[in-house]
Order: structure tokens, then sequence, then C-alpha cells
């Protein structure tokens, strides 16, 4: 596997011409005087040292702030936006840049205003919403357009081609990928172009059989970053390199590219990256027949992706183990390690499954909070009208006032009600969806198992049957490998071994062949 590394854009520091990594400092700061900033400061801190799961509570005290500061209204918004992005709370983020975009609109700095609706999108982009995401980009992208800010338009095409990466929809994907590399190579900024280079390779590795073109251009990448050997974007584009040439089954490249990748890794630290490498390296060796040396480098990248928490690499480590010891017939290691990704990959599917739930969670926040903003923005606009008749009407006042307070306590505990009840609804529909796919699991866990007494007479291996059945349910190999947690190459060796064990030409003649017996 390649490191998955797709250059987003993430903030709108990231806009700037530097293009290079800083702390993360808002537009204008240099505008507060060292009193204030003294100040700011320090709230900020408080807000972030003493973050609480309660938006009302993070609200009241984010708006204290921004309160206080109004002659840096934009900054300071834009201040705690981060704030809140850096907790995952995307509901408020979006909110404070909401609210920065707004001051810059009022004053009429597009450009500024366009840098907080990239933000708006790369906070709905983080949470998910991907098709919101692009309708933020596209309107920032018209406003950096009209203004000829030729790089900023180019940051945003490549954040477009990494949503519709993101969506599987890689045609879409390369054409704003290359419409972003246009504009970097025109602007000569080689180092930006290589992160375009990069990102279009990994679309083409994606595509499976264009892994000519995915090499062409990892290559293309590579030639820039070689020129500088301490950038730390080299090993990640050597490690790619390597993948692929391991796919092309061109060995002895592989291996000097993932031994190469390894050495700065080991060298700058990069804990992260060497666990990635080191299951690379693990698989080169599995293609080499070299089991025991699999095992070793397997286990390594095991042990170093557990003690990073990278679950996914642990995972892929451990698949690759499993297979070695398979292949050595070692088959009592191999079950204990079976049983380490069996309980991994339920941990796994534990966190996606709480993911979703906190996600739903945010959706149902954030029509929550649009609603209650709704609702305050008209009782604004009522009492402000009131306010403007006071002299003329101040009995009348009184009056609508006691009444709008009653009406409001009468709405908040109806509000009240009806968030129990929606809380009460998803619970139960959680529970639905739980039970249906229980009795889904068990379901396909009897065909399968019928399936499976069925083809025992053809000595497949463990993992050939598993290949045999997803075939016969018509799974592409990427498909298979994504349920597996193998490589496509491996699927591909299952399939040849099927091919060869059933007598068959094709998968189709191998599904029939085994649904007929």
């Amino acid at each position: 596997m390649k490191f998955k590394y797709l250059y987003i854009l993430l903030l709108p520091l990231l806009l700037l011409l530097s293009c290079q990594k800083s702390d993360k400092q808002i537009v204008g700061a240099d505008l507060i005087t060292e009193k204030d900033s003294v100040l700011i400061h320090n709230l900020l801190d408080s807000l972030s040292m003493n973050y609480k799961d309660n938006n009302d509570s993070l609200l009241d005290f984010s708006d204290f702030i921004v309160s206080n500061f109004p002659r840096y209204n934009a900054e300071i918004n834009i201040k705690i936006a981060y704030i809140h992005f850096s907790k995952a709370n995307y509901f408020l983020s979006e909110h404070y840049f909401k609210q920065a975009a707004q001051k810059y609109l009022i004053d009429s700095l597009f450009e500024k205003y366009a840098e907080q609706i990239t933000n708006i999108g790369v906070v709905k982009e983080m949470s998910g919403s991907y098709i919101n995401a692009t309708k933020s980009y596209f309107e920032a992208l018209e406003i950096f357009d009209s203004l000829k800010l030729e790089l900023k338009s180019s940051m945003i095409y490549n954040n477009l081609g990494i949503v519709y990466q993101q969506l599987k929809e890689n045609e879409k994907a390369l054409e704003y990928y290359k419409k972003s590399l246009k504009i970097t190579e025109k602007l000569k900024k080689s180092d930006i172009s290589a992160k375009r280079y990069n990102n279009i390779a990994s679309v083409y590795e994606d595509l499976e059989y264009k892994l000519d073109s995915s090499l062409f251009y990892y290559q293309k990448a590579h030639e820039i970053w070689i020129k500088d050997t301490n950038n730390s974007n080299l090993p990640i584009v050597e490690n790619n390199l390597g993948y692929i040439y391991l796919l092309k089954n061109e060995l002895k490249i592989s291996d000097s590219l993932f031994n190469k990748a390894l050495k700065f890794c080991i060298k700058n630290n990069q804990k992260n990256n060497i666990s990635q490498i080191l299951r690379n390296q693990a698989k080169l060796l599995m293609a080499q027949k070299k089991y025991n040396q699999t095992i070793k480098k397997a286990n390594e990248a095991v042990n170093l992706a557990h003690n990073n928490s990278n679950k996914e690499i642990e995972l892929e480590s451990l698949s690759v183990l499993i297979e070695a010891f398979e292949k050595i017939k070692d088959f009592e290691n191999a079950n204990i390690k079976l049983k380490e990704y069996y309980k991994l990959q339920e941990e796994i599917r534990g966190i996606e499954q709480k993911n979703q739930i906190n996600k739903l969670n945010i959706q149902y926040q954030v029509r929550e909070k649009e609603q209650l903003i709704q609702i305050l923005e008209l009782e604004n606009n009522v009492q402000n009208r009131k306010l403007w008749q006071q002299w003329f009407l101040i009995a009348a006042l009184v009056f609508l006032l006691s009444g709008l307070f009653l009406v409001l306590r009468l709405q908040k505990k109806n509000n009240q009600l009806k968030l129990l009840q929606m809380q009460r609804d998803i619970s139960d529909y959680i529970a639905q969806i739980e039970e249906i796919t229980e009795h889904k699991s068990k379901k396909e866990q009897f065909l399968d198992e019928t399936i499976l007494n069925k083809i025992k007479e053809f000595n497949l291996t463990e993992r050939e049957e598993e290949v045999l059945l997803y075939m016969s349910k018509g799974y592409k190999n990427s498909e298979i490998a994504e349920k597996m947690f193998v490589s496509i190459n491996t699927i591909k060796t299952h399939t040849k071994n099927i091919f060869i064990k059933l007598d068959v030409r094709n998968r189709t003649e191998a599904a029939r062949k085994a649904e007929i017996l």
C-alpha cells in the first residue's frame, strides 16, 4: 500500500502564497495591539483548556470573547473557529467561520471572505458533507478567479479533486487535479506541483489498470523532491513508487525504493511512516516467497503501528503475517494472529459505528441550531422595532415583552420535549438498523457455510474459499481486497489458484461450478 497522503487545504493560511507550514495565525492578526493580544490569548487559552461537550456553554463563552473585542470581530471569530476545529466540533467551527465571512463581506474584503468560505468547505468536508463542501469551494473559486488570484484558485481545484476522489468519481478528481497542476506549473511553484503530481498518481493507482500513468506522475513528483534530500515528502513518494513497482512485479526496484524511504524516516523519526514502509516491505518479501523474513518484517510493522495507534496499518500488517504463517504451515501461530486480526477488526468497526452515531448527532445539532438562530434573529428584529417605537408605545411594549417572555418559556419547554422525542427516535432508528444488520449477517453466514460445505472437495485454502464466496456474489477484485484487508495483488493470486483447483477459466465458470456442486 502507498502512503495515502492527499495534499488538502485545511486552513486559509495555506491559501497564502508561501504555501509552507506555519503556526496557525489568523489573517489580519497584525492589527491587534499588544495589550489586546495578551487578553485575547488568555481568553482563547481558557476556552481551549477548559473545553466542554456542552455546545450551549461553549457558544456563550465564545460569543463573550467576540463581544469584548468588536474592533477585531472577524479575526477573533477565526481564532475561535480554529479552536473548535481542532476539537473536531465542526458545527461551532463552521458557525464562527461564517460570522467572520459575513464581517468581511460587509467590509467588501472579498478575498478574505472567500478564504473563510473555503474554510467552511473544509469543515463540511471533514464532517463528511462532501456535496455541501463542493458548493463552498465553487463559491470561493468564483471569487478567486474574479480577483485573478491564480494560486488560490489552484488550491481550490486541488480540494475539489480530493472531494471527488473521496466520492470515487475519479474522472472528475483527475479533471480538477490537472487544472490545479496547470496553474502551479505556470507559476513555477515546483513543490506544490509535486504535490499535485502525487495526488494525480494516487487516482490512477485507484484505477488499477492505470499503473503506468500512476508511475509516471509519482516519478514527476520524485524528480522535484529528490533535489532536496531533506524534503519530508521524499519518503512518501519513494514509498508510493516502490508499491507501484511491487504491483508491476519489478521487485528489485521496489526493494531499493522502500529501503531509501525507510532510511529517511528512521533518520527523521517518522514512526508512523516507518510502520507503513515495513508493511510494504513485508508484502515485497511475501512476493519473493521469503516467508520467514516476511513474518519478521510484518511483526515489526504490527508492533510499531500498535504503539502509534495506527489501527489500519496494524490490521493490514496482521493480514500479511497470517498469510506468511499459512505459507509455512504454522497454523497455530496463524490462528493466534487471526484471532488478533478479528479482534482489531471489530474494534475498528466499533470506532466507525461510533463515528457514524456522532455524525448523526452533529447533523441533528446543526438543524436544531439553525432553527434556534432563525428564531433568535426573528426575535431580535421584533425587539428592535419595539424599541424604536418605545416613546410612543411604552405601555404596550411592557405588555408585549411580558407576553414574549411567557411564549419563550413555553417554546423552550416545547423545544426540550421535541429534542427528547427526536433523541428517542434516533435511538430507535439505530436499534432497528443494528437488528436488521444482525439478521442479514446471520443469513449471509448461513448461506456462506452452505456453499463452503459444497466446495470443500476442491481443497481450497480458507482465504481462497473466502475469495470464491465473494466472487460468487459478484464482487470485483478491488472490493474483495477492501473487505479482506489485503492488497489487490493478493486477491489476484488467490483467484489464479482457484481457477487452477476448480479447473475453470474465469470467475463466472468458477462461481457456476461452486453453485452446481
